[in-house]
């Protein structure tokens, strides 16, 4: 491996994301008038040369020139500077013993000098380093570090160096030093120096395992222009072949982008049930007798007139193993996924759901109202790849106009509205499984009352109109009506009051806390209505009988502290401090039919966060049968300043799950940390994964080494980042 270590280290390319650089010098730089300051200034007039001693100072533009002694002809603007010479240009700087440069055209040749790029945080020395333009050098022999001080961390040494800011440098005879003690070498290395986004290849990544092989990954990053750029991928598995992939990322304005991510491999290797096969398998997928496989995946957010907007998510893959297989890596279904989140604000279905949603929506939202129009089509892998019958479910279109609660005029009565319109699709029908559509009308309303001095009660009635259009339906009495039609009512009230209790421990937790007790009751009843004749393509087509009583008891905790601003100014600071609700229903109708148990199960939410460094989730149920958990999921993350943090989630659902992740973080001191992490499945025994790790984080590198362990899979990962230069590693 130290093969591939030195090859990742030393061509290495990278693209920044940083602002553009403002040019040193401006468009006609013959116009810029030099004003010179010192001790001491003389003029030859036969030379046409001011000589300038002590504390000289030369400007012009952006450019200014400090040393003990200059010589500078007036016509030709060339300057010869000796004794603490420095140089500045821009955001950049040059300091030697001696120099001569023209000042336009800012070439020369620097004696014993250092340049100090500021953007990125560089610096090449050298004895001799000629000044071959504006933005470009060239050394015989010399040293680039991103490490202050006369002795860094790190520096690379050479010879024949050549540098073009905004571009790259090249060296050859290079050796690493890691302070004196020389650490690699390589005959040639070719090294970023952008300040900007630029295209180049970007940091490899290197891995080894059964299913693939060696593999090796190499993006090349391409800036198409301000507001458009792109990836290309190679990733070569010895075992596997050679998967490509692209991407492709556009902004046209601050409410319309995109990004575009298509992979395809001719993958050496399939799964036919043959023993020979068996590694490439996957127990929970059909069998994959295809080569050519391949994923496509997009999002767009776009801006439409007249405050429309619009989102397409598309999510294609060639087969049901894929992002199973592919999950990890540059383009794999972690990163993707991640990504997506994070610029678009949504992700994508699990990486193991066979049924992969694709959706357009058009949306458009007023104060009290919203409009949703979608088409949603799901892919179903398997049956697309086993060429079997598919009725899955598609909408194209679906159309919902809603109306949140609000006053109707002046009135005491308030309303609120769903409505929504859709058209069923499947590509395969049978007689009960069909396509059609359907359209619902559901309007509530309300009237707020007080019960008395400290009461609130608020009774509503809402009526439901449903309409089908089908076709080749046959219901269970064997009648095949196109058209068919519903009509249903619900009644319901709400019995609350709220307590407020304000305490004032005046401290520098809070000044004030204030604590909520809201007891509710409420009451639903839904007729029982014969639905068994109608067609059935959701939850909606099936409502069935509820004559419910539910109470609830919520608390809420809430703080005021009072604090200034830098400016003086006094500022007022809330904070959610706990939420906890309890509840539990009865129903009726069980009660009424003396069904064993009317009462559900009692539920607990609760988020509780006093302090920024500690954090509660809890969501759990509890049966008052059997006294058991029905199920129990509680979140906790503890923090502190340093950067420590302990995350704990544990998951259990009866009879079907139970489940502990941990994590923990520690900063064992301001450059060194570590962490470690393990994913348990209790109800099976297993551990699904193990991580562990260090970071150490110097002011111009960094090192990270990574240990994960899954079933059938182990990996060890180190990075080492030399900032101004790039990260390079393996796995």
């Amino acid at each position: 491996m130290p093969f591939f270590v030195a090859i990742a280290f030393f061509y290495i390319f990278i693209s920044g994301q940083s602002p553009a650089r403002a040019d040193a010098l401006p468009e006609n730089p013959k116009e810029i008038p030099w004003h010179i300051s010192a001790l001491s200034v003389t003029f030859d007039n036969k030379r046409n040369l001011y000589i300038a001693e002590d504390d000289v100072v030369i400007t012009g533009g952006k450019t200014r020139l400090e040393a003990d002694y200059v010589e500078f002809s007036n016509k030709t603007k060339d300057a010869f500077a000796q004794g603490n010479v420095l140089l500045i240009s821009g955001e950049d700087s040059i300091s030697c013993n001696a120099m001569k440069i023209n000042l336009i055209t800012q070439t020369g040749i620097i004696n014993k000098g250092t340049i100090f790029i500021q953007k990125n945080n560089f610096y090449i020395n050298g004895e001799n380093i000629r000044k071959t333009g504006k933005f470009s050098y060239s050394a015989k022999k010399g040293s680039i570090t991103s490490c202050p001080g006369d002795s860094p961390d790190w520096k690379i040494t050479g010879r024949n160096i050549k540098i073009t800011i905004e571009g790259y440098g090249t060296a050859s005879n290079t050796v690493l030093w890691a302070k004196k003690i020389p650490a690699l070498y390589s005959p040639f290395l070719v090294f970023p120096v952008h300040t900007k986004r630029q295209t180049g290849l970007l940091t490899p990544r290197s891995s080894s395992s059964e299913r693939k092989g060696f593999e090796y990954e190499q993006p090349l990053f391409i800036a198409i222009s301000k507001n458009t750029d792109a990836t290309l991928y190679a990733d070569y598995m010895s075992d596997r072949g050679t998967k490509s992939g692209a991407e492709y990322r556009y902004v046209l304005d601050n409410k319309t982008k995109g990004s575009i991510f298509f992979d395809f491999l001719e993958d050496d290797k399939i799964d036919d049930g043959t023993k020979t096969t068996e590694k490439y398998r996957y127990s929970t997928t059909p069998q994959r007798t295809n080569s050519d496989r391949f994923w496509f995946r997009m999002k767009h957010n776009q801006e439409l007139p007249d405050g429309f907007t619009a989102k397409l998510d598309i999510d294609v893959a060639s087969d049901a193993d894929y992002l199973q297989e592919f999950k990890d890596g540059y383009t794999g279904y972690t990163e993707t996924k991640k990504y997506f989140e994070k610029e678009f604000g949504r992700g994508l279905d699990e990486y193991n759901d066979t049924t992969r949603k694709n959706r357009l929506n058009i949306n458009k939202s007023w104060s009290t109202y919203t409009f949703n129009a979608d088409v949603l089509w799901y892919d179903n892998i398997n049956a697309r790849r086993q060429d079997t019958s598919d009725t899955t479910l598609q909408t194209l279109p679906g159309i919902e106009f809603d109306a949140s609660k609000q006053q109707i005029g002046v009135s005491k009565f308030y309303y609120s509205l769903d409505t929504e319109y859709r058209s069923f699709y499947r590509k395969d029908t049978t007689t009960t499984l069909v396509k059609g559509q359907r359209a619902d009308i559901y309007p509530r309303f309300y009237i707020p009352l007080k019960l008395g001095r400290h009461f609130n009660f608020e009774p509503f009635a809402g009526v439901r109109q449903t309409v089908w259009h089908t076709n080749n339906f046959t219901d269970i009495n064997g009648n095949s009506d196109s058209f068919r039609t519903r009509q249903m009512y619900n009644i319901g009230a709400r019995l609350s009051t709220k307590l407020i209790k304000l305490f004032n421990p005046d401290n520098f937790f809070a000044d004030k806390i204030k604590h909520e007790i809201i007891p509710e009751l409420d009451y639903s009843f839904i007729p029982h209505i014969i639905q068994n004749d109608l067609p059935s393509f959701d939850s909606l087509d099936r409502i069935g009988e509820n004559n419910i009583l539910t109470w609830s008891l919520t608390n809420n905790f809430i703080s005021k502290k009072s604090g200034l601003t830098p400016k003086g100014d006094e500022t007022l600071t809330y904070r959610n401090l706990a939420y906890v609700k309890l509840y539990q229903s009865y129903d009726i109708k069980k009660a009424r039919d003396h069904e064993s148990k009317p009462f559900s199960n009692i539920t607990l939410d609760a988020k509780i966060n006093p302090i920024d460094f500690f954090l509660l989730d809890v969501n759990l149920s509890w049966s008052p049968y059997d006294t058991h958990f029905k199920t129990l999921n509680i979140g906790n993350t503890l923090k502190d300043n340093r950067g420590d943090s302990l995350n704990t989630k544990y998951r259990f659902s009866e009879n079907s799950s139970e489940s502990l992740y941990s994590r923990i973080d520690v900063g064992l001191t301001d450059e060194l940390s570590i962490y470690c992490s393990i994913e348990q499945n209790l109800k099976e025994k297993k551990t699904v994964e193990t991580k562990a790790g260090f970071s150490l984080k110097k002011s111009c590198w960094s090192f990270n080494l990574y240990f994960s362990e899954s079933p059938g899979e182990q990996s060890i990962t180190f990075l080492i980042n030399l900032h101004g230069i790039g990260e390079f590693g393996t796995k």
